[in-house]
């Protein structure tokens, strides 16, 4: 899935390349002057878990495949130069990833889906290059803060509600007609153990093997990002 996501990031960039370079007049030539822009966003997410164990018991626990989820937001740019932006994009990211468990010494098995729905407020750096035509690739990074708002108790494994991550991403501005559009490929890693390593007022203490073999679990993802201003 990553993979696809980076062929068709790379296919889309030199698609936008292409076409730009064709154009004879650029596009909303003053954009760029605005002290400020306003947006939207779409994204497709691949969420994965990095998993780190105890060795207190004979269970372990990895994310053998991700599912392609979602995201939707808003955007907002406050530039401090025509290269500098500060961007902020509030979105919702709808997630679902799944988790085995095994047993070295029983061979038994378990699965897990994991499903959360974020609230994510990302603040990003933006530098990017001068334009050429109607096309301006970029890098931008930052740290975002995300709030979880399921919260499945009796599962083998729980998650807390929050975490902070940072965030690494290249794109390029596109200049269309009437609006520019901006695919982003974008790296997201998360800071926090994630896992409710108490897992107060658990019902069935069966469940608590799991939670104990699991010594840290971290976030990371990797985002197509699509941006409409």
């Amino acid at each position: 899935m990553k993979r696809i996501f980076v062929s068709l990031f790379i296919l889309i960039s030199f698609s936008i390349s292409a076409f730009s370079q064709r154009q004879g007049l650029k596009n909303i030539p003053y954009i760029d002057q605005r002290r400020m822009h306003y947006g939207f966003l779409l994204g497709i997410t691949c969420g994965d878990i990095a998993f780190q164990h105890s060795g207190s018991n004979a269970w372990g626990a990895e994310c053998p495949q991700v599912n392609p989820s979602f995201c939707v937001g808003l955007v907002g740019d406050l530039a401090f130069t025509e290269q500098i932006t500060l961007r902020c994009t509030p979105m919702l990211k709808f997630m679902s990833r799944d988790i085995k468990f095994a047993n070295t010494e029983t061979q038994e098995s378990r699965k897990q889906t994991l499903k959360s729905n974020y609230i994510s407020l990302p603040i990003s750096l933006k530098i990017a290059s001068h334009r050429i035509n109607n096309y301006r690739p970029y890098v931008l990074a930052g740290a975002s803060i995300d709030y979880d708002l399921t919260h499945e108790k009796e599962q083998p494994i729980v998650f807390k509600r929050t975490d902070i991550g940072l965030h690494i991403a290249l794109g390029c501005d596109t200049y269309l007609p009437y609006f520019k559009f901006c695919p982003e490929l974008r790296f997201n890693i998360g800071l926090l153990d994630m896992t409710d390593h108490k897992r107060k007022g658990i019902k069935d203490l069966s469940l608590m093997p799991y939670t104990e073999a699991v010594s840290k679990a971290l976030n990371k993802s990797l985002s197509l990002i699509l941006y409409f201003e």
